[in-house]
């Protein structure tokens, strides 16, 4: 049985699991670039278990909050994951950006999507009007999933990455939260 469950400081560890595997197959397996990050070591590093473990426990609208949802396979392993994370802006308290992943052998089963509501659903009961997101170019089915919910392509940035010697684009979408609260 799948079961989403909020994040806490205490999850770091099988986030960072989970973390490591979802990375270690961007452009492996037919599958399309969709993170940054070659070196997927850096899923667990000192700096990214200070930064979770911090940014849970930071209240909402406080700059530098984060709340993260994960789907929990029967076992207890995370299989995929949506974070909010809030700007460390203080005039950016009304936004929000997102970041998702599910691993491959559990993809095409509606958790995205799942994921994605809950993120939104936080969102509205949070009064957080806007969120963006990043995703690059050659990833159409999460460009597809995030058109459904709305989000709407705001920029592009041509060749922003070069990854195992590919030009990526990276794309900047946004949602407007109250018009998809309706």
């Amino acid at each position: 049985m799948l079961t989403v469950i909020s994040l806490t400081s205490s999850h770091f560890d099988r986030w960072s699991e989970h973390l490591y595997r979802h990375l270690a197959e961007s452009g492996k397996h037919g599958l399309p670039l969709f993170s940054p990050i070659e070196d997927v070591s850096l899923a667990s590093s000192p700096e990214r278990r200070t930064r979770f473990e911090t940014s849970v426990d930071i209240p909402i609208h406080q700059p530098g909050w984060m709340r993260v949802w994960a789907v929990e396979a029967t076992g207890g392993s995370l299989i995929a994951h949506v974070d909010l994370t809030g700007s460390t802006i203080p005039s950016e308290k009304h936004r929000a950006t997102v970041g998702i992943g599910c691993e491959r052998n559990f993809h095409r089963q509606g958790l995205g999507r799942t994921l994605m509501k809950r993120a939104i659903e936080f969102a509205v009961e949070n009064r957080i009007e806007w969120i963006d997101l990043f995703v690059f170019g050659e990833n159409t089915v999460a460009l597809a999933l995030y058109k459904s919910f709305g989000f709407a392509e705001i920029g592009r940035r041509a060749d922003r990455f070069r990854i195992a010697g590919r030009s990526v684009d990276d794309v900047m979408m946004t949602l407007h939260v109250p018009l998809a609260a309706q």
